[in-house]
């Protein structure tokens, strides 16, 4: 009886859940891959600078035989390796995100969603790309950007489906 409750009190899937979750995964690879860089650049240039000196007398080293400017160049190594399959994860999602766009119907929910997720635009702007030109947008710009928002909801949906069939035929 309790599982039984409890499998009730636990949310249902959205059917946009999966593809939201892919969106935001391509959303955030731009961002983690520059953390990346960032990384990779700053590693690069404290390589081979003096270390603090050893005051204890004790022989220092990585325990493994390799000496401080080895393993960093391993380190290095390993995170280009990393930053290059992370640009072509991107890549390659970016692809199968376009590709499901492109399948969709209504062209401004086709933008809606290349501007939020692929471009990462904030609200506003998509806002001003869609309803700018609309006579009354500086009078009912908040008007505009509700229905931007609402949108961006039935865009999720019909991706959502797009998305569904493709994983079920797959």
């Amino acid at each position: 009886m309790a599982q039984k409750e409890a499998a009730q009190k636990q949310p249902k899937e959205k059917e946009t859940d999966a593809i939201k979750k892919r969106l935001e995964e391509y959303a955030a690879l731009p961002r983690r891959i520059d953390n990346q860089i960032e990384r990779l650049e700053n590693l690069t240039a404290t390589m081979g600078s003096p270390s603090t000196p050893n005051l204890t007398g004790l022989p220092s080293g990585g325990g493994d035989g390799t000496s401080k400017i080895e393993r960093q160049v391993v380190k290095k190594a390993e995170l280009e390796e990393k930053i290059r399959d992370m640009i072509k994860k991107e890549r390659k999602l970016r692809k199968e995100l376009e590709e499901l766009i492109e399948t969709m119907k209504n062209p401004d929910e086709q933008t809606v969603i290349e501007m939020r997720y692929l471009d990462g635009a904030k609200w506003w702007t998509i806002c001003e790309a869609l309803y700018s030109m609309e006579a009354d947008y500086d009078e009912k710009a908040d008007k505009y950007l509700k229905r931007t928002f609402k949108l961006h909801g039935s865009a999720l949906q019909a991706l959502a489906r797009v998305y569904n069939t493709e994983l079920q035929s797959a």
